[in-house]
């Protein structure tokens, strides 16, 4: 048998990581084809070989938990083995979503972390916690040996990885590993403001014979700016961009071939950029005397937000936020001939990011004449060339015109399955949580699709009834933290009929009765009137693990509030009945009930009286004498306080809600 000169494991498998406990474990990586390689783990030799794609994997048996354990793969005598140390059988967990699951423990974002970091993180140590943050990438198909799993790799839990990890995916954690006292292994797949549509599969969208695939062309852009850069909000965003732009160096000095970057620090993989700031990457590479003086094409990922970028010194593109999907769109720029030279060359990107984190990701870099594609492994070498201060002004927000469905935004249907979570489908987990659904808000379609991504992700994983956690959408009028609504003011809001955060939640809930193995937690009591964000992530990560600890692990601990079971009428009253109300219904500060409506068969809805009467809730309306039905946070915000006594909150409702399974079955 020969043994590979060339091998590599999968990204997804670094030292520090988690493997699933009491499942067969699998590691895989890519090697010369045909070639074998040998893998040693936990004492047991297993010699694989690669297939005619260059794949191998190798299936140890199942283990219980504990750790720490050396996984070592070798090839061709003479060749350094890969060795990955402190690995740990434990518990592994998706944490997937939009922003609510992105939102880390602390950022330089005020708007966009916990009230507390400082706190949480002081305590935040534990070597039985790992996590990986992946960094989000869209594909439009996964059409090759994929390996695009950004970021670091698996890390130790402690006060400087939790800092920008999901909180919402840490006090989970946190909570599992206290109660279970197991490891805990936590991976981030999340992407801010994305619809569900970019989480499903290609393949699940044919098989359902579900048409997501709407193309839309781009509006004049040209017109757009001008539009936009002459109005307030655009001449203040244009006024901040300049304020960035002196505060320091711009780094065009720094990217001549001469210039001397021996004291910078190298990275083999995506160049994260931790902070607002300005960032530099050269690559530096060789180049066949016969590319000299031809015109040539450079292909790379992306930046996170906007770059400007040199061959051998000369500026040869730029992508700025005039750019449709300019924080993830591929780079491709045109290398004039005369820039072009043999032997060393030299790819200098200055990157601006924006907000609280990024990547400069080059990944797949390639330069292409006549023809020909040289596919360059380079030596990347990074420096921070400035980071703003706490007290900079957090940037205005830029028009997103790239809501419609385009081919190179990650609103795009399958985009984030392909980029984020098709390299993990070769990992073993227990669950997913959840905590997606803003961007779906109001759309009937989300109650198929949300059945459709539950059934994706346990096909792709090969696991019928894969444990899968919903947080329920929290509470929300107007998302404007910097300009407060007035409290007295949202308080007075009518009931609406049909509001749109109100529809989602009440689909989010019918997915633990058409799918088995589904739970789901609520967030509406956590919300904030006028910010999307709720601070308060560690009640959610306490609610979710709670969750998980009854309905996977089997312990008998309190995890539900209560829930609707009907209601009657008594004369011009409304008596509403619950399940899951545990030792007794009462409201976390010893007032009467709030949230309740009644409404007439007219359609009109009115506030109602609520009081605890045992496991039910007497409601009347003195404007209203003949109630025909009834509601409880079926709204996008109001005040809520009822809870069971174990300290878990009522689910929103409506007495009147549709039927969605008829309007949506399942296919045969």
């Amino acid at each position: 048998m020969q043994f590979a000169e060339k091998f590599s494991l999968y990204r997804v498998f670094t030292s520090h990581m988690v493997l699933q406990r009491e499942r067969p474990i699998v590691i895989s990586g890519i090697a010369t084809p045909d070639c074998a390689v040998r893998v040693t783990f936990a004492g047991t030799n297993i010699e694989a070989i690669a297939d005619k794609d260059g794949q191998w994997s190798a299936t140890f048996p199942a283990m219980s938990s504990g750790g720490e354990f050396t996984l070592t793969v070798s090839g061709k005598d003479g060749v350094p083995p890969i060795v990955l140390e402190d690995i740990l059988i434990g518990e592994v967990w998706m944490c997937t979503g939009q922003s609510n699951m992105e939102m880390p423990i602390d950022s330089l974002n005020p708007f966009f972390r916990l009230s507390n970091p400082e706190e949480v993180l002081k305590t935040a140590r534990n070597a039985q916690i790992r996590l990986y943050n992946v960094m989000p990438y869209s594909r439009l198909s996964p059409d090759k040996v994929l390996d695009d799993v950004n970021g670091v790799g698996w890390q130790l839990c402690d006060e400087k990885t939790a800092a920008d990890f999901s909180a919402c995916g840490y006090f989970f954690g946190r909570q599992l590993q206290a109660d279970l006292d197991v490891p805990i292994g936590l991976i981030v797949t999340v992407w801010g403001g994305t619809p569900i549509e970019a989480w499903i599969s290609q393949k699940k969208y044919k098989e359902m014979s579900y048409d997501a695939f709407i193309y839309h062309d781009e509006v004049t852009s040209d017109q757009f700016w001008k539009k936009w850069s002459n109005s307030e909000i655009g001449k203040k965003f244009m006024t901040w961009l300049e304020k960035f732009d002196s505060y320091g160096v711009s780094g065009t000095e720094i990217a001549p071939l001469n210039f001397d970057d021996s004291t910078w620090d190298e990275c083999e993989g995506p160049i994260p950029l931790p902070a607002p700031g300005r960032y530099a990457c050269r690559i530096t590479f060789d180049l066949a005397p016969e590319f000299t003086g031809k015109t040539l094409q450079l292909h790379f990922n992306y930046v996170n937000d906007v770059d400007r970028t040199y061959f051998n010194g000369e500026l040869i593109g730029s992508t700025g936020i005039d750019q449709r999907s300019y924080w993830v769109c591929p780079r491709d720029y045109t290398v004039p001939d005369s820039c072009v030279r043999s032997g060393k060359n030299c790819i200098t990107i200055i990157a601006d990011n924006h907000f609280a984190q990024g990547a400069i990701d080059t990944a797949d870099l390639e330069l292409s004449a006549d023809g020909k594609v040289i596919r360059i492994t380079p030596t990347r070498k990074f420096k921070t060339l400035f980071v703003l201060p706490d007290d900079f002004p957090v940037r205005p927000e830029a028009p997103n015109y790239d809501t419609l469905y385009t081919k190179y935004s990650p609103r795009y249907p399958s985009t984030l399955f392909n980029g984020v979570l098709y390299a993990w489908f070769r990992y073993a987990v227990r669950g997913m949580i959840w905590y997606q659904g803003c961007s779906n808000n109001g759309a009937f379609s989300y109650y198929p699709m949300h059945k459709m991504f539950i059934d994706d992700m346990r096909e792709h994983w090969n696991d019928p009834e894969m444990p899968f956690l919903l947080v329920q959408l929290a509470a929300i009028a107007s998302h404007q933290p910097e300009n407060r609504l007035n409290d007295t003011e949202v308080d007075a809001t009518p009931f609406a009929e049909y509001p749109p955060y109100a529809v989602t939640r009440e689909i989010q809930a019918e997915m633990p009765r058409v799918r088995k193995n589904v739970g789901m937690i609520t967030a509406f009591d956590c919300g904030d009137h006028s910010d999307i964000h709720p601070r308060d992530k560690e009640t959610l990560g306490f609610r979710l693990a709670k969750k998980a600890e009854a309905m996977v692990y089997g312990k008998n601990v309190p995890c539900d509030g209560p829930e609707f079971a009907g209601f009657r009428q008594e004369k011009n009253r409304i008596r509403v009945f619950f399940r899951n109300t545990g030792s007794g219904l009462t409201t976390c500060d010893g007032k009467p009930p709030m949230g309740f409506v009644l409404g007439d068969s007219a359609g009109n809805l009115y506030r109602a009286n609520a009081e605890i009467d045992g496991d039910s809730v007497v409601l009347d309306c003195p404007e209203l004498l003949d109630p025909q039905r009834v509601r409880y946070a079926f709204t996008m915000f109001c005040r809520v306080n009822l809870m069971n006594k174990e300290g878990f909150p009522a689910l929103p409702f409506r007495s009147d809600k549709v039927d969605y399974e008829p309007m949506y079955p399942d296919i045969p």
